[in-house]
């Protein structure tokens, strides 16, 4: 069994010190049980607005601290993604960390409308975390809409990851869309699907409810969230299930 926790949190706009401050209390308010993952939202210290690259420049490094703090303290892996820039380029970037040190990173491929694709550089390959004895696919957001890109992989009897990670922004009105996609990604690669959405409203003022949930590997919805509410929700994840699964249902051996 793996225990995750989902941060479903607001983000306040240009306020970094202000929200991880607010990451804090929440874990050490709500956090009452151990847990081997954490996940917080897409750009969980900033939000979105059009100062990505200012806020990169003046807060990266002390985010990365705080996950790597986090990580210890809760001895617990934690993910999330914040603005980084790299060779006057800017990138949305995933962090997984350990309480050992960073197990790896991802920048995120598909860049949405507006400011992201207008402020940050796409990402062009995946990331494969092997830790707590599965293997992790972290992706971002936008990337639920493409299938082919969360396409999990076959050979040699072995899988190329057993659960995929949404950490993400996705606005109230198409929050639905978010989680159906997630579970229609779950049930086409076998694979258990963790969502973590923000609620509150963003740098350009659109609104998000939340909705953060994890579907098992037949789209079923193993717990969610509540709408608008911050919270840090606990799931544990039988992944000896998943394998008796995908024994009973071969469906990765006819893949295309």
């Amino acid at each position: 069994m793996v225990t995750v926790g989902l941060v479903q949190a607001d983000i306040h706009p240009h306020a970094v010190e202000r929200n991880l401050r607010h990451y804090a209390e929440m874990l050490e308010r709500e956090l009452t049980k151990p847990v081997d993952l954490l996940v917080f939202p897409e750009m969980f210290a900033c939000g979105f607005s059009a100062s990505l690259r200012e806020e990169a420049c003046a807060w990266s490094a002390h985010c990365q601290d705080f996950l790597q703090q986090t990580a210890v303290k809760t001895n617990a892996n934690v993910v999330a993604s914040l603005p980084i820039v790299e060779q006057d380029k800017v990138y949305n970037r995933l962090f997984w960390y350990s309480p050992e040190g960073l197990l790896g990173q991802y920048d995120k491929k598909h860049l949405f409308f507006g400011d992201e694709q207008a402020l940050c550089t796409a990402g062009q390959s995946w990331t494969i975390v092997s830790t707590l004895g599965h293997r992790f696919l972290p992706l971002i957001c936008y990337d639920v809409r493409f299938p082919v890109w969360s396409r999990n992989r076959y050979e040699n009897g072995c899988y190329a990851y057993d659960c995929l990670v949404y950490v993400a922004n996705f606005p109230a009105p198409r929050e639905g869309i978010l989680q159906q996609l997630a579970a229609a990604r779950a049930i086409e690669n076998q694979a258990y699907a963790i969502v973590v959405n923000r609620v509150g409203a963003d740098g350009n003022g659109f609104p998000h409810a939340g909705g953060s949930a994890v579907f098992d590997y037949e789209g079923r919805k193993v717990a969610a969230a509540a709408q608008n509410q911050e919270q840090i929700l606990t799931v544990e994840l039988d992944f000896e299930k998943l394998q008796s699964f995908r024994k009973r249902i071969p469906i990765a051996k006819q893949w295309d």
